[in-house]
Formats: C-alpha cells, sequence, structure tokens
C-alpha cells in the first residue's frame, strides 16, 4: 500500500491535507463550548484529546509534504517523524475519520446538554426576550450581564451606552422622582419605568480558594409601570374631588342641621301658639258661659299651659294615663270654647288618622271662634279609591278672601303630606278644608292603632 511520504502532491494528498485543517477548526471550537459546559470532565478531555489528534495529523501532512518536495535528509528529521511518514496513507484516513466520529459525537452531547441544561447562551437570550430590563454589575460598576431593553432604556434616558452602572444610577437619583429608594421614571415615549436596586451575593464554587469568595454583585431592574402610574394619578384626581365633595356635604349637612333645627323651632312656636290660644279662648268661653263649659277640663288646661312656660312640663299638653284618645279630647276641648264638633260618617279607626283628624278639628274649632264667630264645625267622613276623605265645614262668616296658610294650618298640611296625604284649603264661597289620608298602610313614623 502507499507510503504517505510517496502520496505528496497528488489530489488524495490535497484533500487529506483539507480534511485535515477543517476537521483542526472544528476540534479546536468544540473546546469552548466544552468548557462552558457543567456536564463533566469526560467531555472536555476528549473534546481537548480529539483537538490535538486533529493538529497532530496535520502537522504531521505538512512535515511529509516539506520532506518530500525539499527532498531533505533523513538525518534533518527524527526516527518518529521518518516512521510516521513511512506509515501508508490509509492510516491517516483512519485517524480522520476517528478525529471526525470523535467531533460528531461531541457536538451531539453539546446538543443535548442545550436541550437538557440551562446554557450561558440560554440565559442570555432569555434575558434578552424579557419585557422588564435588567442589568447586573460588580462592585465598581462593570457590567457583567445585561439584556436589550435595559440597554434601550439607558441609551433613551442618557444618550449612551450602558458600561457603567454606578453612573446610570447616580444619573436617576439626580433627575428622576424616588420613591422609597425606587425611581420613577418618564421615557421620551411617554411610558413610566420602575427602577430598583439590590445587592447580589453569588457562590461561585470555581473560586472558593480565593480570599475575596464570595463576590458581591448590584442588579437594577426596570418595570415598565405606565398603567398602574396612570391608575395612581387618577386615584389621586379622584380623592382630591372625593375631599372636596367630603368638604361641601359637610358645610350642607351643618346647614341643614341648623335649617333643621330653626325649622323645629318654627314648628314648636306655632303649636305653642296655637294651643295657648285655644286656652284662652276657653278662658273667655269659661267667664262668658261659665254654665255651659266644664271647668275642670279647664282648669286642667290651664294648668298644664302654665306648668309648660315655668318650665315643669316637657309639652303644653301632656296626656294623662287612662285619658280620651286624640280626637275625644278634640271635641271635648272645642266643646270648651263653644264649637260643637259634628262628625257624619264613621269615625276613623286607625290611630294615624284620628289625630290627623284631632289636629284638624282643634284648628277649625279655633278658627271657627276667632274668625267665623260661629259655633259649629261639621266633619264629614267618607271613602274613596284614594282613602279616608275628610271635609271640615263651620258656620258663621264666610272669609273674607284667601285663607292664608300660617300656624295651625301650615303645621297641618306639613303632617298630613309627610302621611302621603293631600290637604286643600277653600275659601269661596265658604270655608271647606279637605283632607284625603291612604287607609290600611301605616305611614313610616306613626303607630297603629
Amino acid at each position: 500500500m502507499t507510503k504517505l511520504e510517496l502520496l505528496s502532491g497528488t489530489g488524495l494528498w490535497y484533500a487529506l491535507c483539507i480534511l485535515a485543517l477543517l476537521l483542526t477548526t472544528g476540534t479546536l471550537a468544540a473546546i469552548p463550548r466544552s468548557l462552558q459546559a457543567i456536564h463533566g470532565k469526560p467531555m472536555r478531555f476528549i473534546a481537548a484529546f480529539n483537538a490535538l489528534l486533529s493538529i497532530a495529523v496535520l502537522v504531521v501532512l505538512m512535515d511529509c509534504a516539506m520532506y518530500f518536495e525539499n527532498g531533505s535528509e533523513k538525518s534533518d528529521y527524527k526516527a518518529l517523524d521518518l516512521v510516521l511518514f513511512d506509515q501508508p496513507w490509509i492510516f491517516y484516513v483512519g485517524v480522520e475519520a476517528l478525529v471526525t466520529v470523535l467531533l460528531v459525537f461531541t457536538e451531539l452531547n453539546h446538543a443535548r446538554y442545550r436541550n437538557s441544561f440551562l446554557t450561558v447562551d440560554a440565559i442570555r437570550q432569555t434575558l434578552n426576550f424579557l419585557p422588564e430590563g435588567i442589568v447586573v454589575s460588580d462592585g465598581n460598576g462593570f457590567v457583567r450581564l445585561s439584556n436589550l431593553k435595559m440597554d434601550a432604556l439607558c441609551r433613551s434616558l442618557t444618550g449612551e451606552l450602558l458600561t457603567d452602572t454606578n453612573r446610570f444610577w447616580s444619573y436617576l437619583e439626580e433627575k428622576q422622582e424616588s420613591r422609597d429608594g425606587q425611581f420613577i421614571v418618564r421615557t421620551p415615549d411617554d411610558h413610566m419605568w420602575l427602577f430598583e436596586s439590590e445587592l447580589l451575593t453569588a457562590h461561585d464554587l470555581k473560586y472558593r480558594h480565593l480570599k475575596s469568595f464570595p463576590r458581591t454583585y448590584r442588579q437594577i431592574t426596570a418595570r415598565d409601570v405606565t398603567e398602574r402610574y396612570r391608575i395612581i394619578e387618577e386615584l389621586k384626581e379622584k380623592n382630591v374631588r372625593l375631599q372636596d365633595i367630603q368638604r361641601r356635604m359637610k358645610a350642607v349637612s351643618e346647614l341643614s342641621g341648623d335649617m333643621f333645627v330653626e325649622e323645629e323651632q318654627q314648628r314648636a312656636r306655632a303649636t305653642l301658639h296655637n294651643q295657648l290660644g285655644q286656652v284662652l279662648l276657653m278662658g273667655r268661653h269659661y267667664l262668658e258661659h261659665p254654665e255651659r263649659t266644664d271647668a275642670n277640663l279647664v282648669y286642667m288646661v290651664t294648668r298644664q299651659m302654665n306648668r309648660f312656660l315655668l318650665g315643669e312640663a316637657t309639652g303644653p299638653r301632656e296626656k294623662a294615663p287612662g285619658a280620651m284618645d286624640e280626637l275625644s279630647e278634640a271635641i271635648a276641648m272645642a266643646g270648651s270654647i263653644g264649637v260643637t264638633v259634628r262628625l257624619k260618617g264613621n269615625a276613623p279607626t286607625e290611630a294615624y288618622i284620628r289625630g290627623l283628624l284631632a289636629q284638624a278639628v282643634t284648628e277649625c274649632a279655633a278658627n271657627t271662634v276667632k274668625h267665623a264667630e260661629g259655633d259649629c264645625v261639621t266633619v264629614d267622613i267618607a271613602e274613596s279609591d284614594e282613602g279616608v276623605l275628610l271635609t271640615l265645614t263651620n258656620n258663621g262668616k264666610p272669609p273674607k278672601g284667601r285663607i292664608a296658610e300660617s300656624g295651625g294650618l301650615l303645621s297641618l298640611r306639613r303632617k298630613t303630606e309627610d302621611m302621603g296625604g293631600i290637604m286643600h284649603v277653600e275659601s269661596s264661597p265658604a270655608f271647606v278644608l279637605t283632607l284625603v289620608v291612604s287607609s290600611g298602610i301605616v305611614p313610616e313614623g306613626f303607630d297603629e292603632l
């Protein structure tokens, strides 16, 4: 079989040289990948051995070519070189085939490793695809790891490449809004980013023999908080408006309270005025017609009014236990001032309607004496689709004009409307007071019989 030294210059020799050169390049490129992997020393040894073997084949081929082309003396080469030159070319084909097999084996093993474990390239690619920015640097600010988003943010904010994290963080401290060590940054595209910084401690087993172990790194992250920032700002605006509304509601509440107190005071004064007027009318009627007036009733009512005016009673009229109900008492009071009350129809049984009718009888009886100079009040009681219909009229002089509702009539209207009823006053050709109240449904705030 042809020796290698006799093959120099032929096409087969050039093919062997080209293949040896390609294998050398491939095996040398496989060494860094095997060193980066953490899957054990055997593969690193195989990669290194394969590289040395391919280099050795290439060197032998080159030396053999020089020996054959220059016609050098055998004494210029070592005995080992001459032995290698004397080998058949098929031996080197076998060696290159072995190198090829080992190279394919190491590459397939590296591919399986990449699919099973995280590699440096995989981590870097993953970081670059993150929507958030991240950069890791050593204690001097030198960047060890940075993704594309953080690089883009640094360029958009400072106009420079991200090479020094200390300088970049100083820029954030000087220019941006700080919140508890964090920085809210508005980028030129009107997005809001939250920057945070923290220290990391790395326990690298490869450098455990060094005095500087463990090592401390600085990590800066950036998150897009545009939507959250917008919501916070919107909540701030709403909070300001709510505080303004609360302030105005407080002012309105205070004003309403004052108005309510004033209204209650007016009602109390009107009630006191009406009841005091009734007492005076009762006293006058007793003086003019003692034989037709219940002296005990006059005494009781007058005494109660005096006690109230002296502050000894809580109201101008306090109902004693076992006393008559409001309607019966109102009819008796009307009789004590010389007014007869005639009821036409069935008297209502509901306590709230009897109370309303009692107030109407009391008011009409007093006005009959004071204005109409009459002595009779007629009450027509009927049922209608809207409820109980109460119609009150009196004898005596008709009103001279339109009746102004004040005092007792105004208080009667308020009570009627509070019960959900309707009140209507006519003055021509005669005085007519009409009340319509729903029956069977007790209004809120009123007791049922």
